[in-house]
Formats: structure tokens, C-alpha cells, sequence
């Protein structure tokens, strides 16, 4: 068997209704040197029978089983068993134009990157959705031009070697595993790039079923925790993120008075 250009690797848990799309675009690709790689933390619903209807449409599919249920566990269950020099980390509930895979081959083969992250369009085109896309992809760009500490882990595009070089994904992470990971790549001297195409489109079903307001207060309360030390963070990640299974007073105060002076900026402007 050649090997193929790109794995796929997609972690699911109780995705019936939304794998079967990304599947769905998957196989109707114009680029077709791939693997597909299901990483199932073991869901109670009808994802794998889901995703068995597609074998046939996808013969590199694999679909294997995670005794843990933490994206970033599963993410790099699914790196192991991957055999393409290019690992693609994608959340269950993305969707994919046809020609996305042929434009990600193109970005990587003329940037010379590492690490690719694409901009991303909301999958219900809304004037609010759009001005959230149009702003967190603005955010991501602006950043690179200065030292590269974050991007959405929704999809990822990155090398082998720089992967297996910082140790893959942080299992002990429960909270903005992407920030942990790129924060190594970029340590460890790999070159990051946002691209502006091809965009791929991300799901905004949590901001529809939390609410915006609700999904930033979530977002502010965990950056305000990292700022204020690892204790009280992991006590606000367990309160806060559904991904998971006292220093407040200690801080300078010119620290805690920089922070909420950015906060309540940022609150105005939005």
C-alpha cells in the first residue's frame, strides 16, 4: 500500500448526526490521496454504524476505540495508527468544500510551514456569525505577525516531525488543548502559518445552544483562572468546560488591575 499523503484524524463521541456530513464531504473531494482516521471514545449512539456506511465510498477508513474520552487522548491514539507524513486534526462537526484538501496540499507544499490553521466560515451565515468568524480569524492573523500563541483546534494541519517533536496533544490538558500545542510547536522552532484559503466551515452549534454571552463569560473566567494560577484554573475548568470528565489574592495587584482594565476594553468594544 503507497502511503498516503494526508491522515485524517477525527475524534468523535455521540456525533451520528454530524459525522456522517464531514464524511459525506470527505468523499466527494477532488484530492483523493488520503486516510481517514476515526478515534471513538466509545459512544452510546449510532456514530460507528454511521460511520461504517461510508466504507465503501472510503476504503482508507479506520475506525478504532479509545478506552478515553478526551479529544486530545484520542487525537493522539489516532497519530499512532496514522501513516501519512501530514496528520489533519478535525472535530467531527466540521464541513468540508470539495476542493479542500487539493487547496490544503497547495498551502503546504508553497508556505513552508509546520503548522497550518484556515480560516474558517460559520455554518449557518448569519450577520452575527459572520462577525464572530470575521473577527476570531482576524485575531488569529493579527497574532502571528507577533509570537504565534493560539489558534482553534477545530481543524489542524501539521507535519509528522513537528507533531512527534513536542509529544503530540497534552493529555493532562482540559482547556484550550490548541494554545498548549502551539505554544510548543512554536518553542520548538517549527514555523506556524494561518491561511486565508481554502476556509473550511466550523460549527456554531454550541454558541447556538449556550448563547454567545453565556460561551464568553465560560471563555473569560478560564483565561482569567490561567492568569491567576494552576490551582484555581483546574477549579474553573471543572465547573466550566464540558470536555472534562485560592490563589485569586496572591497576584500582584498592577497584574489583576492590567487584566480587568483589557477585559472591561474588550467588553466595551464588543
Amino acid at each position: 500500500m503507497t502511503k498516503p499523503f494526508f491522515s485524517i484524524i477525527i475524534p468523535a463521541l455521540n456525533e451520528e448526526k454530524y459525522l456522517p456530513k464531514l464524511l459525506t464531504d470527505l468523499s466527494n473531494q477532488t484530492f483523493k490521496d488520503f486516510e481517514i482516521i476515526i478515534v471513538d471514545g466509545k459512544s452510546s449512539d449510532n456514530t460507528i454504524s454511521k460511520a461504517k456506511e461510508f466504507s465503501k465510498h472510503l476504503p482508507s477508513l479506520k475506525i478504532i476505540t479509545s478506552d478515553i474520552r478526551h479529544v486530545c487522548a484520542q487525537r493522539n491514539l489516532g497519530a499512532k495508527e496514522a501513516v501519512a507524513d501530514i496528520l489533519i486534526f478535525s472535530d467531527a462537526d466540521n464541513r468540508l468544500p470539495i476542493y479542500f484538501l487539493q487547496g490544503i496540499k497547495y498551502r503546504y507544499e508553497t508556505t513552508g510551514a509546520d503548522l497550518l490553521s484556515p480560516y474558517f466560515i460559520p455554518d449557518i451565515k448569519t450577520r452575527q456569525n459572520e462577525t464572530i468568524a470575521n473577527a476570531i480569524n482576524t485575531f488569529f492573523d493579527l497574532q502571528m505577525s507577533i509570537k504565534p500563541r493560539f489558534l482553534l483546534e477545530s481543524l489542524i494541519i501539521v507535519g509528522r516531525k513537528a507533531f512527534e517533536s513536542v509529544n503530540g496533544f497534552d493529555e493532562t490538558i482540559n482547556y484550550a488543548e490548541g494554545k498548549s500545542f502551539i505554544q510548543n510547536i512554536v518553542a520548538n522552532g517549527f514555523n506556524v502559518k494561518i491561511i486565508k484559503d481554502p476556509e473550511y466551515i466550523f460549527s456554531f452549534r454550541r454558541l447556538r445552544k449556550y448563547g454567545i454571552i453565556n460561551i464568553a463569560g465560560r471563555v473569560a473566567k478560564l483565561e482569567l483562572a490561567e492568569l491567576l494560577g494552576p490551582e484555581f484554573k483546574q477549579i474553573q475548568a471543572k465547573k466550566l468546560y464540558p470536555m472534562l470528565g485560592g490563589t485569586l489574592f496572591t497576584k500582584p495587584k498592577k497584574a489583576k488591575n492590567k487584566f480587568l482594565k483589557n477585559i472591561q476594553k474588550i467588553l466595551k468594544d464588543f
